[in-house]
């Protein structure tokens, strides 16, 4: 083979933005797929690596794509599938323009340093706006095409198919103008994007190849992870004989969990692989944080065990751990892993109280379950991220320690959004529980989690203003906050100090 044949020229793209800007359906249409109907809760919770081949007039282009969950409790595995990938998708809906993990997503393509195009989705709809949309986008220094800037972008519907063939020759055409190849005779280096336990099969990983190409024999380690290479996974499934850079590959029989965002290397003996784990397992790392253990008068404790399915779920539930954390709670995390929850994960917990232990997307051992009743241990699962999130938001609030100056002495739900003018937004609204007054302060959560702070500086029942809105009435109000406010956002009414 020439050293022109150990060129491929196969980009790897990776799809990024927010949740619900249509990310996942879009690819299903040009896969022509369905994984958006799959996915739990409708949302993706892992990354995923898919190949494509793109017909052109120079002949057929393959294409990688790896898909990343749009929540903000996925933020990491978005900035390794940025830093995995040689060219960005950043996804704007057209209907609803910028919003918060848009941004969190921008500035990961940053610190990838990789080229990017703007994929505008959505534009079915009645409710699109593209103009609008491409005016938040300027916003926040993100300069297209035609105004003002080089940032290549279109408009495009995952439903219908409108503008996918143009996105496809874009990316051929970046790939091409930034001259995106990589050599598949070189020394294999791949990066783990995910990883994953299965009580059947074991510890597996998904690898992008950056360069070189991966084959069955040798053996494959990252960090203080090894696997003998005696089977490859390609992105469909399927056995394949060989792996060349460009692609996404799956392995598995790991003797660890391989760390998300590690590189992979292959050596050809066990005893090389052995003395490269040795040496990583001695090298200085960076420990998790977790909550200190207080002794303070009016404070509590609440240890946790964490679980997920896989290592990006758990990083996921890490995140949400740093943001739910109260002012007189502090939550101890006394191990984490991935799996099943077993009695083993139990056992740290006996003798405490409270103590969680929180399951993402995996299973429950009947005797972990067992033990945990008679030790009066909570476990908790779900399948969606934010709904395990608002469960353990509210235990969390039930076990803070209530001081009398800082009780919530009302809560509302937003029903609608009227408008916004600088830091003051106009909306609608009920009285859920107890009562909102004018100048409290208000905390604003979605889907449990909180996404801002304010305080309502107008208030008003059937158009006449009022001081205060009992239980179970409707109201207007002016709430003064750097927040983004959406209809369905729950607030929190705190009275001024």
């Amino acid at each position: 083979m020439s050293a022109s044949q150990n060129i491929c020229k196969q980009p790897v793209v990776a799809i990024v933005g927010h949740i619900d800007h249509g990310k996942t359906t879009l690819l299903d249409y040009i896969r022509k797929t369905s994984v958006a109907a799959k996915e739990t809760g409708g949302i993706t919770q892992r990354v995923s690596a898919y190949e494509i081949t793109h017909d052109t007039p120079e002949g057929p282009r393959a294409v990688s794509f790896i898909d990343t969950p749009g929540h903000e409790a996925f933020q990491k595995m978005r900035r390794r599938a940025g830093a995995a990938a040689d060219i960005a998708i950043l996804i704007v809906a057209a209907d609803d323009g910028v919003k918060p993990q848009t941004i969190e997503a921008y500035k990961a393509i940053q610190e990838a340093d990789i080229p990017f195009i703007v994929a505008f989705t959505k534009i079915d709809k009645d409710t699109a706006n593209l103009d609008r949309a491409k005016e938040t986008v300027g916003k926040e220094g993100i300069y297209l095409e035609g105004l003002g800037g080089d940032v290549p972008f279109v408009g495009v519907s995952g439903k219908t198919g409108a503008g996918v063939p143009e996105l496809l020759d874009l990316i051929i055409l970046v790939a091409d103008l930034h001259n995106i190849s990589c050599d598949a005779s070189k020394p294999v280096e791949a990066m783990v994007i995910e990883s994953s336990r299965d009580t059947k099969t074991g510890i597996s990983a998904t690898v992008v190849v950056k360069q070189g190409t991966l084959i069955p024999g040798g053996f494959a380690v990252a960090l203080g992870a090894m696997a003998p290479i005696r089977a490859l996974e390609d992105s469909t499934g399927a056995k394949a004989s060989a792996v060349t850079c460009g692609k996404s590959a799956r392995i598995t029989g790991f003797s660890a969990e391989p760390p998300a965002g590690s590189i992979l290397t292959v050596v050809a003996t066990k005893k090389e692989a052995e003395a490269a784990v040795s040496a990583a397992e001695k090298a200085p790392a960076g420990g998790h944080r977790g909550a200190q253990v207080s002794g303070e008068e009016g404070r509590v404790t609440i240890r946790l065990v964490l679980k997920a399915e896989s290592a990006g779920g758990l990083e996921a539930l890490e995140y949400e751990m740093q943001k739910i954390s109260q002012e007189r709670v502090d939550l101890l995390v006394v191990s984490r892993s991935f799996g099943s929850i077993t009695e083993n994960d139990i056992k740290p917990l006996i003798g405490f109280s409270p103590a969680i232990v929180l399951g993402f997307n995996v299973k429950v051992d009947p005797s972990a379950k067992d033990l945990a009743e008679r030790q009066h241990i909570s476990i908790e699962t779900r399948s969606i991220i934010y709904e395990l999130t608002d469960w353990l938001k509210t235990e969390v609030q039930r076990l803070t320690p209530e001081r009398a100056a800082d009780a919530v002495t009302g809560s509302a739900q937003i029903l609608k959004h009227f408008s916004t003018s600088g830091a003051k937004h106009v909306i609608g609204g009920r009285v859920e529980k107890g009562a909102v007054s004018m100048n409290d302060r208000v905390t604003i959560q979605r889907r449990g989690i909180e996404v801002g702070s304010g305080k309502i500086t107008n208030l008003q029942m059937q158009r006449l203003d009022v001081s205060t809105v009992p239980e179970g009435m409707e109201f207007g109000a002016q709430i003064e906050t750097k927040a983004d406010l959406v209809a369905g956002d729950t607030i929190f009414a705190t009275p001024k100090k």
